[in-house]
């Protein structure tokens, strides 16, 4: 297997709003904080992210810096990744994509994630100070990318013939990663580790962590329909949704196989927490009501929450916050009754 190498360089840097979450944190976005499950939730929106059903803003990765990577969907549904870094947006396009959406950034600041060529086909690329390289399985009809970690790594899925997998990309080489012949890789920390789901149905999707090839099912006790792991840090901590028997998305956190659960209250339609810093910070991304989607920053109760909209919080406040650690709150007598029923 081998990586195509292209050099591309086009960014467009936006100064509209603000959102950022890390040693300097800011909110964007129109929306008040909300709390819920032992979290502060700030909404992120991209200033140009549309308002209509299906449009908006969706966060995918986030780094020891808290620089965070995700794409918007426009008025005109154009599909745009990007990088906020301390509340500036910048997109990131690969030239003659149709469009781009950025997965997974490292603390160096290089990005992930895949593009649409005017033939239709989703190519892998690497980000790195603005040179862009794809990232590409022979012989698979797409490749695409969904995170990085700080040796450069990349994880994502490449499908071949009927069958989708993961793959680990080490310095250009790629190791398979196929359990069924559906397999998505999703997350990957700094020690290899990976985290992702398997069977893409449902009901049946399950998360997965593979250890250096040994692999340990993850399975949301409420989870009734599937789960599905979207991130993993270094403490080994995972995140990710599953779905009930009525088909409602919920966000969790699952750490040592205590699960909690992370929604949003304004996410009433779906909740997709995507990454976790090592402090215990989870990004991700919901649907209101309306449809429309919306990034957010979900800071444990025991730690300085992002201020309100607008706002700034001294870098100092916010590095004390994060020494703090994490208080998670434990869904008990939700896992008994689950288990009890089953």
């Amino acid at each position: 297997m081998s990586m195509m190498n292209s050099n591309f360089a086009m960014k467009s840097v936006l100064m509209l709003g603000v959102a950022a979450v890390g040693m300097m944190m800011a909110s964007g976005g129109a929306s008040a904080q909300t709390r819920a499950d032992g979290y502060t939730f700030t909404p992120i929106n991209a200033p140009l992210a549309g308002t209509a059903a299906g449009q908006g803003t969706v966060i995918r990765g986030v780094n020891g810096a808290g620089q965070m990577v995700g794409w918007y969907a426009t008025s005109s549904n154009s599909v745009n990744g990007f990088v906020d870094t301390n509340g500036t947006f910048t997109t990131i396009d690969v030239p003659g994509a149709t469009m781009t959406e950025a997965y997974g950034i490292n603390n160096a600041g290089q990005i992930t994630g895949y593009y649409v060529n005017s033939s239709g086909t989703n190519i892998g690329f690497l980000d790195t100070n603005g040179t862009f390289s794809n990232v590409w399985v022979s012989g698979s009809s797409l490749t695409q990318p969904t995170g990085i970690n700080n040796s450069g790594q990349i994880t994502g899925r490449y499908d071949f013939g009927t069958s989708s997998n993961g793959f680990v990309d080490t310095n250009g080489a790629y190791t398979g990663i196929a359990l069924t012949a559906a397999t998505f890789a999703e997350g990957i920390n700094d020690a290899g580790q990976v985290a992702g789901f398997y069977n893409y149905q449902r009901p049946g999707d399950q998360g997965f962590v593979d250890t250096n090839g040994t692999f340990k099912t993850i399975d949301d006790p409420l989870g009734t329909s599937g789960t599905r792991l979207l991130g993993i840090n270094n403490a080994g901590q995972v995140v990710g949704y599953y779905w009930n028997s009525s088909g409602i998305y919920h966000g969790f956190l699952d750490t040592d196989g205590t699960f909690t659960t992370i929604d949003d209250p304004l996410g009433t339609e779906q909740n997709d927490p995507t990454g976790i810093t090592a402090s215990g910070v989870v990004v991700g991304a919901y649907q209101d009501s309306s449809g429309v989607y919306h990034g957010y920053v979900a800071t444990p109760d025991n730690m300085a929450p992002l201020p309100a909209a607008g706002g700034t919080l001294p870098g100092s406040m916010v590095l004390l916050g994060w020494l703090l650690g994490r208080r998670l709150t434990v869904r008990r007598r939700e896992q008994k009754a689950a288990a009890a029923s089953r």
